[in-house]
């Protein structure tokens, strides 16, 4: 197929992008590509999925199906033996992606940056895995590049040399995002150096995407973007209206930097169309919204996916080629619907296993999709991963690593952290089940939610979220004794209540008979001013269902609507309110905004359908009821299969009617077996821990960002691989002023004259990072070696003098010290040492790099023994402590010592 016959497709993802955003800047001119691709295409919300987690998001966006049936249900997961934790993996996807589908067809496909791609599928075409913006270069720039992060691998050096550094940022690329950036003082204010990492992770995914494009051979390319949202989360606190906790000064620095991320996307979008051609289509969506008005998040809460807090339910989808409507916009649409929507749009048949549809409203044909009955029943080669196909994580403990571990073991600078690992892979376990639990729970399946949050509290009982969960879960399949239970136990104090639970208590006192008890606690949520949509429509329909009064949900509705204009239930329960008031136009027009702002709503669409048939419309109200037997919900298929037969009969088509009736005994049937009353059900439950007694644990596992600040401590660490000297800069630091932090145990001998410097209990600093908490260790110089470097607390500031010593000296020492030592080391022969040290420190160095909370000098030991006074300035300025006496720090430096220097050292 030639180029010019290609019907080319290009799916653009933008991790949190928003109309909020967008629309402001097109109307100021300043997204000129992006409104030129609505002006030419449709454009319409995009209703996202809960949990509002970018890995699950992305995976149903290319496969059209939710997490429970595409397998990817967090960042992490554990490794199948449990020994650890890994991103997570294409592995675990269950079912094709459009990538996959397209491969059986021998369409080419272009894959960057999608969450968990790694490893690379065996596509035909190119898969650039998500894990290809951790590749770091080597001390002569050269990419390191593991294996699997790029596909086909006789590409990764091509394409990986596309991979952007952070060092290529400059200060001409950072002004148009911070004009004021040279008011910023970087020794101390870190948000520059996120800004320009931001950048250059951004720039790759353009720059590797761009390259594959230009290539002639292609039919397909997705490329996903992470950009938007990590600059949102970053920067959006400063973004206008300024927020009372923002300083005027942080405000006045930070404040555009959204703004320029929406305009360096469009600016990258204008090449991007630009390669795909006039005749491609483009569908660029996102996963989900960002919170930006004054109703955002003061405090992140610090728990897995704490973050999300900030995401809204809408992102954004905009679609052109041929055969899209122009300039018209799309109503209803769902993250699910993507894949669908590009099956139809190349040709293909959609899979009825897939929880989303075709966006037919985009197109300017009418043809009805073509369905089978799954995609993953279909033979032939689809670029997927064989059964029980599993490949190292970039990290974990392979042979390479194993290597480096025995011998710095050996050298008695570590011990083996394994232990943690199991650990973490059930942390990971169970954040998980948490995450697929919640996927049943939002999707109506609660009775396979219940049994996932009851064995999460049993494994996890002082997590507050877990309980506040199986609470609503409780609530929601009827169990209400049990919600109450919960509820009162967890919240000994009846003022901190939040307001769901509180609304649960009314609920649960209204099914009890406690009349009052219910009308105070509706009362109470009525008049308070709540910033969260969900409790004032399930308060609405409270209000509706059992109390029965209109006009107090009417009000919860509209304020539920004022909280979030785009919350479709809420216009879904105006729908039945007007309805029940018998203001069938205005239950019309509510039931219409419903279904545009979310398609998949039966309960909106039978109020539709209703509504129309008081107003005379009965042939719109045979549509609308129509469309409510397509969807899953047997409650309200049978209600709508009732009332069509009422309809069609009384217009005399009986034989229209016909064929319904006979699906209205068959679902009555399926519907038939009544449910036992559950009310008072109680599960065997462990004690909830005193509120305290909880807060303790969690605060011990993770605290809270204000604590985190306000314990926030910045420690001097002497660091490098072992045997570069970071013994000689402990003793020329201690001869300055600043006192070693060291128990003395290690004693001095014939490898170390001098002594060691160091601390023993620092080898266990991943398992005990409360070890920098103790009285004075921020006071004094601490002695790190490399490999525990990642390991230390990310909630304090560290200044790390990182001793630079060639390789091929640090190898030669270590052996003869081993030698000496008469301890067992590694079986590397000597060239494979200093090639997995010289690889080791590299990456090692841009672990360090890529941390805000981390400042590193490096201090070149041949130089430091040559010429000390030069180097000795340079920790003096970077150290920046008034206890510290340049002067007397060269009188340690004993040359001698030097014994392994390299020949063409001098």
């Amino acid at each position: 197929m030639n180029n010019a016959q290609r019907k080319r497709i290009v799916l653009i993802g933008w991790d949190g992008a928003d109309w909020q955003h967008i629309s402001p800047l097109i109307d100021e001119g300043l997204m000129p590509c992006l409104e030129g691709l609505i002006n030419r295409g449709v454009m319409g919300n995009l209703a996202t999925l809960q949990p509002v987690l970018s890995p699950m998001l992305w995976n149903s966006i290319a496969t059209g199906k939710t997490a429970d049936k595409h397998g990817i249900c967090g960042f992490a997961e554990p490794f199948p033996d449990y020994s650890g934790v890994r991103p997570s993996t294409s592995t675990s996807r269950k079912t094709k992606a459009i990538w996959n589908i397209f491969n059986q067809h021998g369409l080419r496909s272009n894959v960057v940056g999608w969450w968990a791609s790694f490893p690379a599928e065996p596509i035909n075409g190119y898969v650039v895995s998500n894990l290809f913006n951790g590749i770091k270069r080597d001390a002569d720039g050269k990419a390191i590049i593991g294996p699997h992060i790029i596909g086909p691998a006789a590409a990764s050096e091509e394409l990986g040399d596309l991979k952007v550094d952070i060092s290529e940022i400059t200060v001409n690329d950072i002004g148009p995002f911070c004009p004021e950036y040279t008011k910023v003082d970087q020794d101390d204010d870190k948000r520059l150096a996120t800004l320009a990492k931001l950048l250059a992770d951004c720039a790759s995914i353009q720059s590797v995407t761009t390259h594959l494009m230009e290539k002639p051979d292609w039919d397909f390319t997705a490329v996903y973007f992470d950009s938007i949202d990590h600059f949102c989360h970053a920067f959006m606190p400063y973004h206008p209206p300024k927020m009372p906790n923002i300083s005027d000064k942080d405000f006045s620095i930070y404040k555009d930097v959204i703004r320029g991320a929406y305009q360096f996307h469009d600016m990258m979008l204008q090449r991007q169309l630009q390669l795909a051609g006039e005749d491609a289509t483009i569908i660029l969506c996102s996963d989900h919204g960002f919170q930006s008005g004054a109703g955002r998040p003061l405090v992140t809460p610090m728990e897995p996916a704490g973050p999300a807090l900030w995401h809204r339910s809408h992102g954004v989808v905009v679609m052109a080629g041929p055969g899209i409507k122009k300039d018209e916009r799309v109503y209803g649409a769902n993250i699910i619907d993507i894949t669908p929507t590009i099956l139809h749009a190349a040709g293909l048949p959609i899979g009825e296993d897939m929880d989303g549809r075709v966006l037919l409203d985009a197109f300017e044909s009418s043809e009805q999709p073509k369905m089978i009955e799954s995609w993953d029943l279909v033979e032939g080669d689809s670029g997927k991963h064989p059964e029980g196909y599993d490949v190292f994580v970039p990290g974990k403990d392979d042979d390479k690593q194993d290597d480096l571990i025995k011998q710095f073991v050996a050298l008695g600078y570590i011990e083996d952290p394994g232990d943690d690992k199991a650990q973490a892979a059930e942390n990971a376990d169970i954040e998980l089940k948490y995450n697929l639990a919640r996927v049943f729970y939002s999707t109506d399946r609660n009775e396979e939610a219940l049994p996932m949050f009851v064995d999460l509290v049993r494994r996890v009982p002082w997590e507050d979220r877990f309980w506040k969960n199986l609470s609503y879960c409780c609530y929601e399949t009827h169990r209400y004794g049990q919600a109450r239970d919960i509820i009162e136990e967890l919240y000994q104090d009846a003022d901190r209540i939040p307001p769901f639970s509180k609304l649960i208590l009314a609920q649960c006192a209204w099914e009890f008979g406690e009349r009052e008890k219910a009308q105070n606690y509706v009362d109470q949520l009525l008049a308070g001013r709540l910033r969260v949509a969900n409790v004032y429509h399930s308060l609405g329909q409270l209000l509706v269902s059992k109390i029965r009064d209109l006009d107090k949900a009417e009000k919860a509705f509209q304020k539920c609507t004022k909280v979030d204009p785009d919350y479709a239930f809420a216009y879904q329960g105006l729908a039945g309110v007007y309805l029940r008031k018998k203001q069938y136009q205005e239950s019309v027009d509510a039931a219409l905004t419903a279904v545009t702002k979310m398609y998949r709503l039966p309960k909106a669409h039978f109020y539709l359908g209703l509504a129309l048939e008081k107003l005379g419309e009965k042939e719109n109200a045979i549509l609308a009821l129509n469309r409510v037997c397509d969807f899953n919900n047997r409650k309200f298929k049978l209600l709508a299969q009732k009332r069509l037969i009422k309809i069609l009969d009384s217009s005399g088509r009986t034989l229209d009617a016909d064929p319904i009736r006979v699906q209205y005994k068959l679902t009555r049937s399926a519907a038939r077996s009544r449910k036992p009353n559950v009310r008072d059900e109680r599960f065997e439950l462990p004690p909830i821990p005193p509120a305290e007694e909880r807060k303790l644990i969690n605060d011990a596992r993770r605290k809270t960002k204000s604590q985190k600040d306000a314990d926030a401590k910045t420690f001097l660490l002497v660091s490098g691989l072992p045997r570069s000297g970071t013994s000689l800069m402990m003793q020329m630091l201690q001869a300055g002023g600043i006192a070693a932090q060291t128990d003395g145990l290690r004693k001095a001998d014939e490898n170390n004259s001098k002594g060691y410097f160091e601390w023993e209990a620092i080898k266990n600093i991943g398992k005990e990072p409360e070890l920098l908490d103790a009285e004075g260790v921020s006071d004094k110089a601490i002695k790190v070696i490399s490999m525990l470097l990642p390991l230390l607390p990310s909630g304090h500031k560290y200044k790390v003098i990182f001793m630079m010593r060639p390789v091929s000296e640090v190898a030669v020492s270590q052996l003869k010290m081993i030698q000496r030592l008469e301890t067992e080391g590694s079986n590397l022969k000597l060239e494979q040492l200093v090639a997995e040290l010289e690889d080791h420190r590299t990456k090692v160095l841009g672990f360090l790099e890529s941390r805000p909370q981390i400042e590193v000098l490096k201090i070149d030991y041949l130089a430091l023994l040559d010429e000390p006074l030069p180097e000795i300035e340079k920790i003096n300025k970077f150290v920046r402590d008034d206890r510290l006496d340049p002067k007397a720090m060269p009188s340690v430096i004993d040359v001698e010592l030097h014994r392994e220097r390299s020949k063409n050292s001098g």
